[in-house]
């Protein structure tokens, strides 16, 4: 077979200084754009995706600066995460949550006052309980989707569509809320330690900024967002566990940490009761979003991938456990609470353990502040890779299935920090407005994964899978109690927002999936289906205004589509109209003419008109209008050329028995 070439190569005989110089050269004007791959394909080389124009150029150069070079598709394997990037990649967010979930349990147990403080303790330690549950029945998820289990793929297998996209709609909102909840927590304290923020209310706008460059970094792709991402990361792991370590010393030494004084959050005196503790619980689990997250990115990781993410998970949970605990404990022995000064409660326990704001206390305050803001990256990386998976499956705009230059779905990175912003914008980036919003989608999302897989279980029945489905179920039972709680807490506080947002969401997508089930049937090839010539007749019409060289173009591509080619001219002034034709006879030979008076002065319409009915005049006949389109150079000529042209257009787009081509003509230089 001979290989396809986009251009024939032309052979140039040259001659040298002597006669036996004499050689050809095989002039091949592709290379410099394509090479021959295997099986005879042709692969396109960076030069073929380069623009031409110089503003092309330039944003293509731009791009490169900001976000590095143009990646290949075969280099998908390259930019696979080993563990030590996976881990800030995956776990940034429940990791972080270790600074703000305490706080916002605290918060709402002031409303009866310091003394519900003592239920702190026992609520993280359900918590945790929780999340060692959690963190088991995922590993079993991530033993049977070794190609990634997020909770959509395993509702969508085991429990059908609409579980699938409830779990998938739910997890979309917990992503958006974890962009909004996270960096408005890192701002936050970073306010405490630097108060001239709060002074001038820059909160929003420092946080809006942090997405944006989030959103950048992750526009890089996946293996350069880890090894970005991963130092703050690891020095936010240090000082946490630093700050519990020494804390843990001296008060086994009997010099227990005192926080210094601050005026308490005034409390609402609400008195102790189920609903408060309930609050309280559901408050505290927001350190639990996020955990799903290494199910979702098992693709990700580098080969043996799901071994890889189950141990990545293992340790994630670990960390967060040891840490929340930790943090919990110190608590009760500082004496910290929630400050209506906007002096947060890790702050207050820095102070303590450290004697005071030294060095150490800032660096636990600034990497509390980097992880947090850097806690988005759980979000953009399973976030994009969701809304992919969906719009493969026909339920979300298709261009999220797309990945960028830098082989990351651009699309959904951009969407994500474009919501999450508006988000915060929308609530002054307070944190404990959002926390109500907070962790009843990813719970919503556990409890469909985990019933998902008891079925996946009874249905596979493998080794050892009545233990497994026993894990599961009980992991399903659990979260569907604590989506229970979540849902009478915190419904007058917020949640009801996201009891609607889910199910309009659900239905959005059910539409999408519609509309394109619908296309595909329309679109379809029967496979016995041999194409052949055509077996209908072609008559091209093209519309004129005037003897122009655009529209002489068209009528010579109609020339060359078929025999019977028709000029159309719509005046208001007849006499003007016969002088044309006289023109147009002369120097126009083999083309008929039409023309059209129009004594109403409307242009577009009659012409409309008289194309559908010439279309249907004789349906045997399949009618081309070729539109003369000029290409436009800048912005501002859109106002001035081409509008009869898109009226025309969209008019006759789809209609019967006409197809409608545009031809673009160039301005000569």
């Amino acid at each position: 077979m001979a290989d396809p070439q986009p251009v024939v190569p032309s052979r140039i005989p040259r001659s040298g200084r002597k006669p036996g110089d004499r050689r050809v050269t095989v002039d091949r004007p592709e290379a410099r754009f394509f090479r021959y791959g295997e099986q005879g394909t042709i692969v396109a080389k960076v030069a073929a995706i380069e623009p031409d124009s110089r503003a092309g150029r330039l944003g293509f150069g731009a791009r490169r600066v900001l976000f590095g070079r143009v990646l290949s598709t075969h280099e998908e394997m390259e930019q696979r995460l080993p563990k030590w990037k996976a881990l800030p990649i995956f776990s940034s967010d429940v990791m972080s949550s270790v600074a703000y979930a305490s706080e916002a349990s605290m918060f709402t147990l002031a409303a009866a006052g310091s003394v519900a403080y003592g239920l702190l303790m026992p609520i993280s330690i359900l918590i945790v309980a929780l999340l060692i549950l959690v963190t088991f029945s995922y590993r079993q998820t991530i033993r049977a989707y070794p190609n990634g289990g997020g909770s959509y793929i395993v509702a969508r297998a085991n429990l059908g569509v609409l579980p699938g996209l409830i779990a998938a709609a739910s997890l979309l909102v917990d992503y958006v809320l974890t962009v909004a909840v996270s960096v408005s927590s890192g701002v936050y304290n970073l306010s405490a330690a630097v108060p001239i923020l709060d002074e001038f209310k820059l909160e929003v706008p420092l946080i809006v900024i942090c997405i944006l460059l989030v959103m950048t970094v992750n526009l890089r792709g996946l293996k350069e967002s880890g090894s970005l991402f991963a130092a703050p990361t690891y020095i936010f792991l240090g000082s946490m566990l630093l700050v519990i370590g020494i804390g843990v010393v001296r008060t086994a030494l009997g010099n227990a940490p005192v926080a210094p004084p601050t005026t308490p959050f005034p409390a609402a005196l609400e008195g102790m009761s189920l609903l408060l503790v309930m609050r309280a619980f559901a408050d505290g689990c927001s350190a639990m979003t996020g955990t799903e997250a290494v199910a979702n990115g098992v693709p990700a990781f580098k080969p043996p991938e799901w071994k890889n993410a189950q141990m990545t998970m293992v340790i994630m949970s670990a960390l967060l456990g040891s840490m929340f605990l930790g943090m919990s404990w110190l608590v009760g022995v500082t004496g910290a609470v929630p400050s209506a000064t906007g002096d947060s409660i890790l702050s207050q326990i820095g102070a303590a353990v450290y004697d005071g704001r030294t060095p150490l206390y800032y660096i636990l305050m600034f990497s509390t502040m980097g992880v947090l803001i850097l806690a988005a990256q759980t979000s953009f990386a399973d976030f994009p890779r969701l809304a992919s998976i969906l719009a493969k499956d026909g339920f979300f705009p298709r261009q999220f299935a797309f990945r960028g230059e830098r082989l990351a779905f651009s699309s959904g990175i951009v969407a994500l920090a474009i919501v999450s912003i508006v988000l915060v914008v929308a609530f002054g980036g307070d944190v404990n407005r959002l926390i109500p919003l907070y962790a009843i989608g990813v719970f919503t999302s556990f409890t469909l994964s985990q019933s998902g897989m008891v079925r996946h279980w009874w249905t596979e029945r493998g080794p050892g899978w009545r233990r497994s489905a026993v894990i599961n179920g009980v992991g399903a039972m659990v979260t569907a109690v604590v989506v229970v709680i979540f849902a009478i807490a915190k419904f007058a506080l917020g949640a009801w927002i996201v009891l609607i947002i889910v199910p309009v969401m659900v239905v959005g997508m059910l539409l999408i999936g519609r509309e394109y089930r619908s296309a595909q049937v329309e679109l379809h090839v029967r496979p016995e289906s041999v194409i052949g010539p055509p077996s209908r007749g072609q008559r091209v019409i093209v519309p004129m205004q005037d003897m122009r060289r655009d529209a002489i173009q068209a009528i010579k591509l109609g020339l060359t589509m078929s025999k019977s080619v028709v000029a159309v001219h719509v005046t208001d002034d007849l006499h003007a109209a016969e002088q044309f034709r006289a023109r147009f006879e002369e120097q126009v030979r083999g083309v008929d003419l039409v023309i059209v008076e129009s004594p109403y002065r409307e242009f577009v319409r009659p012409l409309i008109r008289y194309l559908e009915f010439t279309a249907e005049k004789d349906p045997s006949v399949v009618t081309i209008v070729l539109i003369p389109e000029r290409i436009i150079k800048h912005w501002w000529e859109r106002f001035l050329y081409n509008q009869s042209a898109y009226r025309l257009r969209d008019a006759l787009t789809g209609h019967p028995g006409i197809i409608v081509a545009d031809v673009p003509f160039r301005r000569p230089r």
